[in-house]
Protein backbone atom coordinates (compact mmCIF):
# COMPACT_ATOMS: atom_id res chain seq x y z
CA UNK A 1 0.00 0.00 0.00
CA UNK A 2 0.98 3.37 -0.83
CA UNK A 3 -0.74 5.40 1.34
CA UNK A 4 -3.54 8.43 0.52
CA UNK A 5 -2.96 10.00 -2.99
CA UNK A 6 -0.44 13.59 -1.97
CA UNK A 7 -2.60 16.48 -1.24
CA UNK A 8 -2.46 18.95 -3.69
CA UNK A 9 -0.03 22.18 -3.31
CA UNK A 10 -3.10 25.04 -3.32
CA UNK A 11 -5.09 22.91 -0.74
CA UNK A 12 -2.18 23.09 1.22
CA UNK A 13 -1.63 26.20 1.31
CA UNK A 14 -5.36 26.74 2.20
CA UNK A 15 -5.11 23.93 5.05
CA UNK A 16 -1.72 24.43 6.15
CA UNK A 17 1.10 22.58 6.12
CA UNK A 18 0.80 20.15 9.32
CA UNK A 19 3.43 18.03 8.08
CA UNK A 20 6.29 21.04 7.16
CA UNK A 21 6.95 18.99 4.19
CA UNK A 22 8.59 21.48 1.60
CA UNK A 23 6.08 23.08 -0.64
CA UNK A 24 7.04 22.60 -4.23
CA UNK A 25 7.77 25.93 -5.46
CA UNK A 26 8.67 24.71 -9.32
CA UNK A 27 5.12 22.38 -9.87
CA UNK A 28 4.96 21.89 -13.13
CA UNK A 29 2.17 23.92 -15.24
CA UNK A 30 1.75 21.93 -18.69
CA UNK A 31 -0.53 23.96 -21.53
CA UNK A 32 -3.95 23.95 -21.06
CA UNK A 33 -5.93 22.60 -24.44
CA UNK A 34 -6.85 19.37 -26.61
CA UNK A 35 -4.78 17.22 -27.67
CA UNK A 36 -4.38 16.07 -31.43
CA UNK A 37 -6.75 13.16 -31.71
CA UNK A 38 -4.53 9.65 -32.12
CA UNK A 39 -4.20 8.69 -36.08
CA UNK A 40 -4.40 5.10 -35.24
CA UNK A 41 -8.09 5.29 -33.49
CA UNK A 42 -10.48 3.80 -35.41
CA UNK A 43 -14.04 6.35 -35.89
CA UNK A 44 -15.42 5.18 -32.43
CA UNK A 45 -11.69 6.05 -30.71
CA UNK A 46 -11.50 9.05 -32.58
CA UNK A 47 -15.03 10.11 -31.28
CA UNK A 48 -14.45 9.30 -27.64
CA UNK A 49 -11.22 11.04 -27.45
CA UNK A 50 -12.62 14.06 -29.26
CA UNK A 51 -15.64 13.68 -27.12
CA UNK A 52 -13.87 13.19 -23.48
CA UNK A 53 -10.99 15.81 -24.48
CA UNK A 54 -13.54 18.49 -25.04
CA UNK A 55 -15.66 17.77 -21.45
CA UNK A 56 -12.24 17.72 -19.63
CA UNK A 57 -11.12 21.05 -21.36
CA UNK A 58 -14.58 22.76 -21.13
CA UNK A 59 -14.33 22.05 -17.31
CA UNK A 60 -10.07 23.52 -17.19
CA UNK A 61 -8.71 19.72 -16.19
CA UNK A 62 -7.41 18.40 -20.03
CA UNK A 63 -3.64 19.81 -20.79
CA UNK A 64 -0.99 19.03 -23.83
CA UNK A 65 0.47 16.67 -21.61
CA UNK A 66 -2.12 14.22 -20.82
CA UNK A 67 -2.54 12.73 -24.43
CA UNK A 68 -1.12 9.59 -23.47
CA UNK A 69 -3.58 9.12 -20.44
CA UNK A 70 -6.65 10.38 -22.36
CA UNK A 71 -5.50 7.83 -25.18
CA UNK A 72 -5.34 5.02 -22.92
CA UNK A 73 -8.76 5.89 -21.36
CA UNK A 74 -10.44 5.77 -24.49
CA UNK A 75 -8.51 2.11 -25.55
CA UNK A 76 -10.19 1.06 -22.49
CA UNK A 77 -13.48 2.64 -22.78
CA UNK A 78 -14.21 1.36 -26.37
CA UNK A 79 -12.45 -2.12 -25.09
CA UNK A 80 -14.92 -1.87 -22.62
CA UNK A 81 -18.26 -1.07 -25.30
CA UNK A 82 -17.11 -3.72 -27.39
CA UNK A 83 -16.81 -6.62 -24.75
CA UNK A 84 -20.56 -5.25 -23.68
CA UNK A 85 -21.85 -5.24 -27.59
CA UNK A 86 -20.57 -8.77 -28.09
CA UNK A 87 -22.17 -9.80 -24.60
CA UNK A 88 -25.38 -8.55 -25.69
CA UNK A 89 -25.48 -10.73 -28.60
CA UNK A 90 -24.00 -13.56 -27.20
CA UNK A 91 -24.85 -13.64 -24.07
CA UNK A 92 -23.17 -13.93 -20.64
CA UNK A 93 -22.88 -18.09 -20.70
CA UNK A 94 -22.24 -20.69 -23.04
CA UNK A 95 -22.85 -24.31 -22.77
CA UNK A 96 -20.28 -27.17 -23.20
CA UNK A 97 -20.22 -30.59 -23.03
CA UNK A 98 -17.70 -32.56 -21.11
CA UNK A 99 -15.79 -36.18 -22.64
CA UNK A 100 -18.02 -38.26 -20.23
CA UNK A 101 -21.49 -35.77 -21.92
CA UNK A 102 -22.18 -33.84 -18.79
CA UNK A 103 -23.53 -30.40 -19.66
CA UNK A 104 -21.42 -27.07 -18.27
CA UNK A 105 -22.30 -24.23 -18.34
CA UNK A 106 -19.73 -21.75 -18.59
CA UNK A 107 -18.80 -17.61 -18.35
CA UNK A 108 -18.34 -16.10 -21.83
CA UNK A 109 -14.76 -15.38 -22.13
CA UNK A 110 -16.07 -11.36 -22.94
CA UNK A 111 -17.50 -11.11 -19.41
CA UNK A 112 -14.15 -11.90 -17.90
CA UNK A 113 -12.24 -9.54 -20.24
CA UNK A 114 -15.22 -6.81 -19.18
CA UNK A 115 -14.70 -7.05 -15.96
CA UNK A 116 -10.83 -6.85 -16.03
CA UNK A 117 -11.20 -4.03 -18.11
CA UNK A 118 -13.76 -2.03 -15.99
CA UNK A 119 -11.12 -2.12 -13.15
CA UNK A 120 -8.76 -0.68 -15.02
CA UNK A 121 -11.43 1.84 -16.73
CA UNK A 122 -12.68 3.16 -13.24
CA UNK A 123 -9.22 4.33 -12.14
CA UNK A 124 -8.20 6.15 -14.96
CA UNK A 125 -11.86 7.76 -14.93
CA UNK A 126 -10.83 8.49 -11.23
CA UNK A 127 -7.67 10.54 -12.55
CA UNK A 128 -9.38 12.44 -14.62
CA UNK A 129 -12.04 13.69 -11.89
CA UNK A 130 -14.84 12.19 -14.41
CA UNK A 131 -16.66 10.44 -11.37
CA UNK A 132 -18.87 12.07 -8.75
CA UNK A 133 -16.83 11.34 -6.29
CA UNK A 134 -13.06 11.84 -7.95
CA UNK A 135 -14.65 15.11 -8.98
CA UNK A 136 -14.88 16.49 -5.23
CA UNK A 137 -11.25 16.36 -5.31
CA UNK A 138 -10.02 18.15 -8.49
CA UNK A 139 -9.15 21.24 -8.36
CA UNK A 140 -9.94 23.14 -12.06
CA UNK A 141 -9.66 26.74 -12.23
CA UNK A 142 -11.16 28.35 -15.37
CA UNK A 143 -8.98 30.76 -17.85
CA UNK A 144 -9.60 33.95 -16.16
CA UNK A 145 -9.00 32.22 -12.33
CA UNK A 146 -5.76 33.49 -10.36
CA UNK A 147 -3.70 30.66 -8.96
CA UNK A 148 -3.32 30.82 -5.64
CA UNK A 149 -0.05 29.29 -5.89
CA UNK A 150 1.67 31.78 -8.13
CA UNK A 151 0.24 34.89 -6.01
CA UNK A 152 1.49 33.10 -2.40
CA UNK A 153 4.73 32.25 -3.93
CA UNK A 154 5.28 35.99 -5.49
CA UNK A 155 3.77 37.77 -2.22
CA UNK A 156 6.43 35.56 -0.26
CA UNK A 157 9.41 36.84 -2.71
Amino acid sequence: MSGPPKTPTHLRLVRGNPSKRPINKNEPKPPSGVPPTPKHFDKQGKYWFKRMADELDAIGVMSQLDARALELLVEAYTEYRHHCDTLEVEGYTYRTETQSGDVLIKAHPAAIMKADVWKRLRAMLGEFGMTPASRSKVNAKGPDEVDPLTEFMKARD
